[in-house]
């Protein structure tokens, strides 16, 4: 049977593959920062928080201010699951910039707020795209390709590698099973494995000689690989493959026994943050394999019932996204790359406002992305949407998911304007996290 690129690629380990700055997003904390340019070699680690995270329990109000009654409606629509003003005084950030009423991060992101505290961090409030579909598979459809109204086609990462590398480079890592969609490209090549140890050739009892197999897969790929001899379906395939066997021995010889700070933390996310920072480590100090870009999912935030106040799902997942994403940090400042490195979070949607009588929340709308690095302007951005002005029980949207995108383009990747044939709908105003 035949099948699509599409389909080899997501079964697969290898792919071939305009809204204004809304007046909420003016910076709150002017003159704490100082401008940063983009280094050559910037790193980029996309975080996907699947499931939809409940963003008004992870920016959390603290108390009203004048005109804004943004507790009291909090305390209103969570009886159970809203976290006490007493929980979360240590981990305040600054005020909403728009409303003036205090804000805090959820306490179990207290190692997310250390790093907060030291300006290393960007609280993006209210974003999501126009009209929310509520459904988790269009929802990730359109943050994976930037696109609210067409057909899925390509991720919107995908189409940067396309426009700004070539296919026998192999510097995109995702680390899960199967390729994350942001990554889906036309000719460029993005390795997708649910860890290193897991890159290797597996152990056949009919041709036990690895070596030998190796090299007959390599003469099969470069035959398929030439424009000459195929096109098509089996030309990608056979280029996938070739630049593949090609990257092998170097990504195998990549130490991860080393002494990270992700060593001994819990969880399948900090084991594969160790695996981006062991690939980091091998560039900085050996035979550089030059991957720069890179997807880690955490999932489980599809909290119908049991969602947790201090504790429970939410706050357990929160705990594993935060200590691992400090440790991941602390890593890169004991490599010397710490201001190459910017992390980005994200999620398909938010939660509505009221909880639910499962004790959790449903889908929702707006929500909270972090930016964190060394290159952030640290502080929050922009405001909480409004608790008494809701859209169907949902938090409003006030800034386009796009204008977060342009910004990690324009500011952090390329030169501005590069994102307008890269995101459909543009071009958008970027915003100030990046300078």
């Amino acid at each position: 049977m035949a099948i699509s690129r599409r389909q080899f690629l997501s079964r697969g380990a290898l792919t071939a593959a305009a809204l204004g700055v809304p007046h909420p997003f003016q910076r709150a904390l002017l003159g704490a920062a100082t401008a940063h340019a983009a280094p050559a070699g910037a790193i980029l680690l996309l975080v996907q928080l699947e499931g939809g995270n409940d963003g008004l329990n992870t920016v959390i109000p603290i108390d009203n201010a004048p005109g804004f009654n943004q507790r009291t409606l909090y305390d209103n629509a969570r009886p159970t699951l809203g976290v006490s003003v007493a929980d979360l005084l240590d981990t305040e950030i600054a005020a909403d910039p728009v409303k003036g009423n205090r804000l805090a991060l959820h306490p179990s992101l207290a190692p997310l707020h250390d790093l907060y505290a030291d300006g290393n961090v960007a609280v993006l409030n209210g974003i999501s795209y126009p009209n929310q579909s509520l459904s988790h598979f269009r929802s990730e459809d359109i943050w994976y390709s930037a696109n609210p109204t067409g057909a899925f086609s390509n991720g919107w990462f995908g189409r940067y590698l396309d426009a700004a590398t070539t296919p026998s480079e192999l510097i995109t890592v995702d680390l899960d099973k199967t390729l994350n969609p942001t990554f889906f490209s036309v000719d460029s090549n993005v390795l997708a494995v649910a860890s290193l140890a897991e890159f290797e050739l597996s152990d056949d009892p009919l041709y036990p000689d690895l070596a030998a197999k190796k090299a007959a897969l390599q003469a099969a790929y470069a035959v398929e690989a030439d424009p000459l001899e195929t096109s098509g379906t089996q030309h990608s395939v056979g280029n996938s493959g070739d630049v593949l066997l090609s990257s092998l021995d170097a990504y195998q010889a990549i130490d991860t026994s080393w002494s990270s700070n992700l060593n001994g933390k819990p969880g399948r996310f900090a084991r594969r943050l160790k695996d981006v920072s062991s690939i980091l480590r091998n560039d900085a100090l050996s035979t550089p394999v030059g991957a720069r870009f890179f997807h880690v999912r955490l999932g489980g935030f599809d909290t119908h019932s049991n969602q947790g106040s201090l504790a429970g799902r939410q706050p357990d997942l929160f705990n594993e996204l935060s200590v691992g994403l400090k440790a991941f940090y602390e890593d890169a400042v004991d490599l010397g790359i710490a201001d190459k490195v910017l992390i980005l979070t994200f999620s398909e949607f938010g939660r509505r406002v009221a909880q639910n009588g499962g004790g959790g929340t449903d889908h929702g709308e707006a929500s909270v992305l972090f930016a964190i690095g060394d290159a952030v302007q640290g502080g929050v951005y922009g405001t909480v949407p409004a608790l008494n002005d809701l859209n169907k029980g949902n938090l409003k949207v006030h800034t386009d998911f796009r204008q977060v995108y342009a910004t990690v383009i324009d500011k952090w990747l390329a030169t501005p304007g590069t994102h307008v044939p890269l995101l459909p709908g543009g071009p958008f105003t970027t915003l100030g996290f990046l300078t």
